[in-house]
């Protein structure tokens, strides 16, 4: 009976990517009046316990996930009782109280693997469940980060929300604006800017903003530490497709989670970038390892509106 349980309990544990030129600022001197604006706002974004919301979110997900973490429960429950039982019988065996059975001991070595084998499973499921939580959360903690528009109008600060085409906020833009996010160290973060650069005009068209970070090693422990890219980095390119992140401790609670999972699957994630690109509608539409490759982002957007395809939820 406890073996089919088991069974059963893996089986279940089994189911489960026309705006004219920007003018260019000549010297970095002129950047450096925006940039009070990055250390004014640094409170940062906590990513509180799951909303419900957010846990309705994330059992329509995964509509299973509530039966699979009551039956886990269950079958450990049932595997402890019959551990216990096991364990009683053959100290009563050893006392003499009762006849020696053959197979008390093998009962026992089953019902104990069966135990740790679905409190495996039971913590596996738990795992995944505050891992779907967390990405959720994550998701609406980024709509509510800030950044500093660079357009040749007046650079002034949205929420990531507000560039949603289906905004309703402050910002004027009714198509929304894909958001390209690139995090990345100083050298190849140089290579992005300078490549965006050359494409401001296409990029602009194409409704996309570069939201740029540069990353370090001088966080506690060695971990990567976000920061806005230097003035310097910026002087002398066009800007009308930038925007710089605000509040950056928002910015690093939320890109956190993205590094660590960037790093644990290469070890030179932050060297060579992680890229997140938001949809018009706000949803993190890419998350790749690399920096982006801007030519093919504009021929996609191109080759979608030549078809006569719908383009704004790319």
């Amino acid at each position: 009976m406890l073996q089919s349980a088991l069974v059963l309990g893996l089986l279940l544990q089994g189911g489960q990517a026309f705006r004219p030129q920007a003018a260019s600022l000549p010297q970095a001197a002129s950047l450096r009046k925006a940039a009070p604006a990055i250390s004014r706002v640094n409170a940062p974004i906590i990513l509180r316990d799951p909303s419900q919301s957010a846990r309705l979110r994330e059992e329509i997900e995964d509509p299973f996930a509530k039966a699979r973490l009551f039956v886990w429960p269950v079958f450990f429950a049932a595997a402890g009782i019959s551990s216990f039982f096991a364990v009683t019988t053959l100290l009563a065996e050893a006392a003499g109280a009762r006849p020696a059975a053959d197979d008390s001991a093998l009962n026992l070595g089953i019902d104990l693997v069966a135990m740790v084998t679905v409190g495996f499973g039971w913590r596996r499921e738990m795992e995944a469940r505050d891992k779907r939580l967390r990405r959720i959360t994550a998701g609406a903690a980024m709509a509510a980060l800030k950044v500093q528009l660079l357009r040749k109008d007046g650079a002034r600060v949205v929420k990531l929300a507000e560039l949603r085409k289906t905004s309703r906020d402050a910002f004027d833009e009714e198509e929304g604006l894909r958001v390209v996010i690139v995090a990345a160290r100083e050298p190849a973060l140089i290579e992005t800017l300078q490549a965006a650069s050359k494409q401001s005009a296409a990029l602009v068209e194409s409704d996309l903003l570069l939201v740029p970070i540069c990353l370090d090693d001088s966080g506690a422990g060695g971990a990567a530490r976000a920061a806005p890219p230097a003035p310097e980095l910026l002087a002398g390119q066009s800007l009308e497709h930038l925007a710089l992140p605000q509040a950056i401790a928002g910015w690093q609670e939320v890109l956190e989670t993205e590094l660590e999972t960037a790093v644990g699957q290469d070890a030179a994630a932050l060297s060579r970038g992680l890229t997140l690109v938001l949809k018009k509608n706000g949803r993190v539409g890419t998350r790749r390892l690399g920096c982006p490759n801007w030519s093919a982002m504009l021929a996609d957007v191109s080759a979608r509106q030549s078809a006569g395809l719908d383009t704004s939820n790319i």
